[in-house]
């Protein structure tokens, strides 16, 4: 793991909050993506994922307009002919899976089986889209304490096992990169529940190891994906 410095890592990542396959978050992504021309994106996927979303649209006539696509897809494609570097910073799937069974107690089985974990009425994608996003965000953040009650195994593996290796492998990255740029700027796109818990642990640096190392976590580097400019002929 690259030495992690005692400063403040929200200098330099930018992290932005999603809601996943909105209109609204693509265009924030290709906002984002047009406005700020980053040398450097981190992304909420693991190399899995990141291959069933870019090579599911692959050669589909309806790709540009098709509502399964998510702001992931769009800022990886959004880089265009350029120099980049794409960062996959989250936990892979079936380690969550393994994790959560590992952890999950005989009463939270109880409570998924009675369905203690829906909360509200109000369809998140409809608010998103309708710019509600701040609506959203705190029903997120209702539904996630409710989550934490029911579900505290479930809550500490998606929410902050997550959060601790997204950030360590955030603050890896720009470590490496402040060795070289005095101002690098890593654009951050992940989902909005995880938005204050990795600005909060990027703020002190010292608590990504002290969480790594409370939550039994092994770090492995996050998955570079390289991409380089093709100059026509």
């Amino acid at each position: 793991m690259v030495e992690i410095f005692n400063v403040d890592y929200n200098e330099y990542v930018d992290i932005i909050g999603t809601a996943h396959f909105t209109r609204r978050s693509i265009n924030d992504a290709y906002t984002s993506i047009r406005s700020s021309r980053p040398e450097d994106i981190a992304l909420e996927l693991d190399w899995r994922r990141f291959q069933q979303l870019n090579t599911a649209c692959i050669g589909c006539p309806r790709r540009d307009s098709c509502k399964g696509i998510c702001e992931f897809t769009v800022a990886s494609d959004t880089l265009g002919n350029v120099n980049a570097n794409i960062w996959l910073i989250d936990m892979s799937e079936r380690e969550m899976r393994t994790r959560i069974r590992g952890l999950m107690t005989p009463l939270e089985r109880r409570n998924a089986a009675h369905g203690r974990y829906r909360y509200g009425r109000e369809n998140p994608t409809w608010l998103w889209e309708r710019g509600f996003k701040d609506q959203v965000i705190n029903n997120s953040k209702r539904q996630i304490e409710a989550e934490r009650r029911y579900f505290p195994s479930v809550w500490r593996v998606l929410i902050d096992e997550r959060n601790a290796l997204m950030a360590a492998r955030l603050a890896s990255i720009t470590s490496a990169k402040l060795e070289d740029d005095d101002n690098p700027r890593i654009l951050t796109f992940v989902g909005a529940a995880h938005v204050e818990g990795l600005r909060a642990l990027l703020r002190t640096p010292l608590r990504v190891r002290e969480n790594l190392q409370k939550f039994n976590l092994s770090y492995t580097e996050p998955t570079l994906i390289r991409r380089v400019a093709v100059q026509a002929n």
